[in-house]
């Protein structure tokens, strides 16, 4: 969907604004180990700006598929240059948040260096007024531990975290308790799934899931939400939401909208 149509559906479901995701930058499967041209960014920035002087929405967020679990130099920087196009789209749009991800290793080696080369490369870019989130993302930096190795060194700088509510169910961790333990978060992801052995999404114990609607799958959407919220006391924060429900998702972005401004609503 291009990012104009995009940017009138949000419109049109009564959302308040959006997430930018890179992937709008490049054509449907193509392997994202390059940076988009200049032109397809200017493109891009004119259809999105008009879209949004029209509908009046705003950018709450820039999101980024980096992914630092790679040993290749060249690579590695470029999974860099996509933090720091984030950061300048983010201000371009004058979005408060850059989504970013450290990686998925599979090995306790591998842990260690995309680990290393999150902080690394987190410490190197969070110095220009956009805060980057760092999403728990991949069974194994979904941990609280994980993410405290990560953020705990990175502290005092504009880091911070995205907390994706769905992501904690794939690394069977109980969401409602990181949501008690963890740092205030910059951003929050909502998304839900439901046990299916044809799902295509497979937990760290082996627990096979599907994408479903929100509030009708076995993630503790509610009880978690409501923790933070109540843990952030007011201060503003974007929800955002992030569907895996395939041929539905149209109308199962309908429902999340309605299911939200009616958890929020019925909050004292």
């Amino acid at each position: 969907m291009p990012i104009g149509k995009f940017i009138e559906f949000a419109h049109e479901v009564g959302a308040d604004g959006i997430e930018i995701l890179d992937a709008f930058l490049y054509a449907p499967g193509v392997v994202r180990d390059h940076l988009p041209s200049q032109e397809v960014l200017d493109v891009f920035v004119a259809e999105a700006s008009e879209a949004l002087l029209r509908t009046g929405l705003a950018v709450h967020a820039v999101s980024v598929t980096n992914d630092f679990n790679f040993e290749d130099s060249a690579r590695l920087k470029v999974e860099r240059e996509k933090i720091q196009l984030g950061i300048d789209l983010a201000k371009k749009f004058s979005a408060p948040a850059v989504r970013v991800f450290s990686g998925n290793p599979t090995s306790s080696d591998g842990v260690d260096m995309v680990r290393y080369r999150a902080i690394d490369a987190l410490k190197d870019l969070a110095v220009q007024g956009v805060t980057l989130a760092l999403e728990n993302h991949g069974a194994v930096f979904a941990t609280p531990g994980r993410l405290l190795s990560m953020l705990e060194p990175l502290e005092g700088r504009n880091v911070g975290l995205c907390f994706d509510v769905g992501n904690f169910l794939l690394a069977d961790i109980d969401a409602v308790s990181a949501a008690s333990e963890l740092p205030l978060p910059a951003l929050i992801h909502v998304k839900d799934f439901r046990l299916d052995e044809a799902g295509p999404y497979r937990s760290s114990r082996g627990k096979v899931y599907g994408g479903c609607r929100l509030g009708e799958g076995v993630v503790p959407l509610r009880e978690t939400l409501n923790v933070l919220l109540d843990r952030l006391d007011g201060q503003p924060i974007c929800l955002d939401i992030e569907l895996e429900c395939g041929d539905d998702g149209i109308e199962a972005t309908r429902h999340a909208v309605k299911w939200l401004r009616e958890l929020l609503s019925a909050r004292p």
